[in-house]
């Protein structure tokens, strides 16, 4: 107090005047100090009320969320782990996440976790561990298992997929590397990429994801089947792969809506499998098409309506640019495909089309996807790649100068134009030695082999050609 009285004097007897100035100018410095620390402290709360937040989602959906092991035969017969690998973009098979969705027990994960399993044990967050029983559609990757306990089981809220935007908080929870009940957060970085991601184990040898959500919050293998969640704790999507050429995260990831889980999740409650609406038309955006046109922006732009399906019976022609299904409006061409595949085949859809600049309305039965698409006879696939095959004699083999151990079918000929003449590698003399992992050793097995396939889908052929052994990939058509 005497120092401070003190240098009250000095100031008011030498500095008179810079003394007034520095009063009058203290009272506000003074509030802006104040002001700056009233921000500070509404800052740190809007943090803390964020980090609890957080908190509430983990303990929300923690109890929810589980490890699925999935146990599997190799070609050796041995026990052992998948792990199919594509073109920078992984997935974990053996170990993976799901997330209970009821009370009674029913489990959303990835069909690629639960895929050709002989057993699934589901292990919840507190140790306890369940036989499961499998649900699966290949076609979404996604699939249901079944547990049972007479108590109910925690579980997850089913969001609002339409609803998510860029930016918004995404939470990952799952069993990354079996680090069992992992959290981890980041935000929605761009909605509906489409992905082609290769998987050996499916007869077409990739699968078609049309409407994936990309996040930065981190997924690592073992993440896949687990829930991507918004910051109320309701799940958006399903964790199913990340870019990467190492294996782990770089900030890449991909999980599919949750409102496409829900069709699927209905269809495969009422009758254990999945039944998908189709129409016959081949469409892309508009924009590519239409860039003059500005009127024109958001829709279907059909660019080929196949012969006798419920487009062409319907009247759509090419050209068409297809607005709304029902009255909802289509963002874009993978709108339209989501629209018409999650509708259910028999069901009467009215569709709006821009056609010469007029609207027109026009109706349509949704045929069955799997009917309409499957080749009439085993022959249809061999005639569709354009490939004319026999068996591979001594007497060809020793034209042709390969092994006579090799086993395989010969290509007798190649139909110009077809899938099979856009590669060099199939011709006259090449040799057919597998599809996908299955050898082909005559004629009937490269026929059965083939069978598995459908229109639209992907096969892979090893062959050999010019003495080397070479993979390519064809698409039925």
């Amino acid at each position: 107090m005497r120092q401070m009285a003190s240098t009250y004097r000095i100031v008011w007897s030498g500095l008179m005047g810079v003394a007034v100035v520095a009063f009058l100018l203290g009272t506000p410095l003074s509030a802006q100090a104040q002001e700056k620390q009233k921000d500070r402290s509404a800052g740190k709360t809007a943090l803390l009320n964020l980090q609890d937040a957080f908190s509430e989602v983990a303990d929300t959906l923690e109890p929810a969320v589980v490890t699925i092991l999935s146990h599997k035969a190799n070609k050796n017969g041995d026990k052992g782990e998948n792990a199919p690998v594509g073109r920078g973009l992984r997935r974990s098979q053996g170990t993976g996440s799901g997330v209970i969705i009821r009370a009674d027990g029913w489990i959303l994960t990835n069909e690629h976790v639960t895929g050709n399993a002989e057993k699934v044990t589901v292990r919840m967050n507190d140790g306890r561990e369940y036989t499961g029983r499998v649900l699966g559609d290949t076609r979404s990757d996604l699939a249901l298992v079944k547990i049972e306990d007479p108590k109910p089981f925690p579980f997850a809220k089913l969001g609002d997929s339409d609803k998510v935007k860029i930016g918004h908080w995404a939470i990952a929870v799952g069993s990354p590397y079996r680090y069992e009940g992992s959290f981890s957060v980041g935000v929605i970085s761009y909605l509906y990429r489409r992905q082609d991601i290769a998987d050996p184990t499916v007869p077409s040898g990739y699968r078609l994801y049309p409407q994936m959500f990309q996040t930065d919050a981190t997924i690592n293998p073992g993440n896949s089947g687990g829930p991507l969640c918004n910051i109320e704790g309701e799940v958006i999507a399903i964790n199913t792969a990340i870019e990467s050429d190492g294996g782990g995260s770089i900030g890449i990831g991909f999980a599919i809506p949750v409102n496409t889980a829900k069709y699927v999740i209905s269809q495969l409650l009422e009758t254990g499998k999945v039944r998908y609406g189709y129409l016959g038309v081949e469409m892309s955006n508009p924009l590519i098409h239409l860039a003059s046109t500005a009127s024109i922006e958001r829709g279907a732009y059909i660019d080929t309506v196949q012969d006798g399906t419920p487009a062409s019976r319907a009247g759509i022609k090419p050209g068409d640019v297809v607005l709304t299904i029902n009255e909802r409006s289509l963002k874009n061409d993978f709108d339209f495909r989501i629209a018409i595949a999650h509708t259910r085949p028999g069901t009467v859809i009215e569709m709006t089309a821009m056609r010469n600049g007029q609207r027109v309305q026009m109706k349509a039965t949704l045929g069955d996807l799997e009917e309409m698409t499957k080749p009439r006879r085993n022959e249809d696939v061999l005639a569709r790649l354009g490939l004319d095959v026999q068996a591979l004699t001594p007497d060809i083999a020793e034209r042709v100068k390969v092994s006579p151990k090799l086993k395989g079918v010969y290509i007798r000929s190649v139909s110009a134009g077809s899938p099979a003449s856009d590669n060099s590698d199939l011709e006259e003399g090449s040799i057919i030695i597998q599809v996908n992992d299955v050898e082909t050793p005559s004629v009937k097995s490269l026929r059965e082999a083939l069978s598995r396939f459908k229109l639209g889908e992907r096969v892979t052929l090893t062959v050999m050609a010019r003495h080397e052994k070479k993979t390519l990939t064809l698409t039925i058509e």
